[in-house]
């Protein structure tokens, strides 16, 4: 297996489940990552599920214009080498958006995207620059007018960034960036830091409504700034979240959705995640079953003894231990009971449940190997 495909495995895992990965869980990864790739190359064009977005940024350090005056997506792309891509921004096809909104301590530029048809012409172009996916510029400056640390400040990469489309009526911590096979390259120009970003096409969904979320102190989804709501599975901006928390409609054409492709494409992705929170929601249930059963078991001690209840069991020639009391019948071996030699009150202890009592049903042994039943009403 190849460091793709393990990282992109492990990638896929951690973020795959219905709830939000922890910090922790991202530090760990992150750190893990770091440790096997101190020798090798920092920095690489495009980034598979399993490449860290976080880790990969384009080192540069480049002024040309003044620093009030923002670059253009085209002009970005250029910066990072990405020529053909750049024709792809100044293309018919590309869509020029350039919407500030403020946020927190910050403002954020959505410049442009382009995908799909604006793409098709350059798909044979040696830059790798694939027809199914979807660029995207984001530039992110500070509101006091102080320069963002420069790729070369050690003070860079200390306030992360997360990017990424998020598609209405998907949960966000499922369906972003990272499980869309996306990545990023950045620069700093200007004291301005300017992010493009791309990820599998998101113009299947463009019926359904596209979102791009800017947040700050994470790089990756974080609740604690974005909010799903289940029944109508519109996202949104936290107000109260301390940093960016923003998002922008992206202006899809609607007449380029594909709900059958959208679909398939989710249900792929989407697999794996179903499964686990399947099995969390079974192992949960087993998890608050396991507990009920340590409650009741306590409480034996201060239950009701039933004496109707109080009688020996029959015990047939196989070691089998019967007992009946008011329907509960029950036929167990002696040595799912008792270990062997053992007296007193048996461990294993029989619960029923109804609307208004517990009952537990608990055997004892004599020394003269005599099983005797009780059933106690538990308070």
């Amino acid at each position: 297996m190849n460091d793709a495909e393990k990282w992109d495995r492990l990638l896929k895992k951690a973020l795959a489940s219905a709830s939000e990965p922890e910090e922790t869980l991202n530090q760990s990864i992150l750190t893990r990552y770091q440790e096997e790739h101190t020798l090798k190359r920092a920095y690489r064009k495009r980034i598979s599920a399993g490449l860290l977005v976080a880790l990969f940024t384009l080192v540069m350090s480049v002024t040309v214009f003044a620093a009030t005056q923002l670059f253009s997506s085209k002009q970005v792309a250029e910066h990072l080498g990405e020529t053909i891509l750049a024709k792809a921004f100044a293309s018919r096809k590309a869509v020029e958006i350039n919407q500030t909104v403020a946020s927190g301590d910050y403002a954020v530029t959505l410049h442009g995207i382009v995908s799909g048809e604006g793409l098709r012409e350059l798909n044979s172009s040696a830059q790798d620059i694939y027809p199914d996916k979807t660029y995207a510029v984001v530039s992110i400056a500070r509101q006091d007018g102080h320069p963002m640390p420069a790729t070369s400040d050690p003070e860079y990469g200390k306030v992360p960034f997360f990017v990424s489309p998020l598609i209405k009526g998907q949960k966000p911590w499922q369906v972003n960036i990272a499980t869309l096979h996306g990545g990023y390259s950045e620069v700093v120009l200007d004291g301005i830091t300017y992010r493009l970003i791309e990820c599998d096409g998101v113009e299947m969904f463009a019926d359904r409504g596209v979102y791009l979320a800017v947040s700050s102190g994470s790089s990756f989804y974080t609740n604690a700034a974005f909010a799903y709501n289940e029944s109508t599975g519109e996202i949104s901006a936290k107000t109260d979240y301390n940093g960016i928390s923003l998002l922008f409609d992206l202006p899809l054409d609607k007449a380029k959705a594909d709900h059958a492709k959208a679909e398939a494409y989710l249900k792929k992705l989407l697999e794996p995640a179903a499964a686990k929170e399947a099995d969390n929601a079974s192992n949960q249930a087993e998890a608050e079953f396991r507990s009920k059963l340590e409650a009741w078991t306590k409480k034996i001690p201060q239950g009701t003894v039933i004496p109707e209840s109080v009688k020996p069991a029959t015990i047939d020639d196989k070691g089998g231990v019967h007992y009946e009391y008011d329907g509960w019948s029950v036929m167990l071996h002696a040595s799912i009971l008792f270990a062997e030699g053992q007296t007193g009150y048996s461990d294993a202890v029989q619960f029923t449940e109804d609307n208004r009592n517990v009952m537990a049903l608990q055997f004892s042994r004599d020394a003269n190997g005599v099983i005797t039943g009780r059933v106690i009403k538990l308070n």
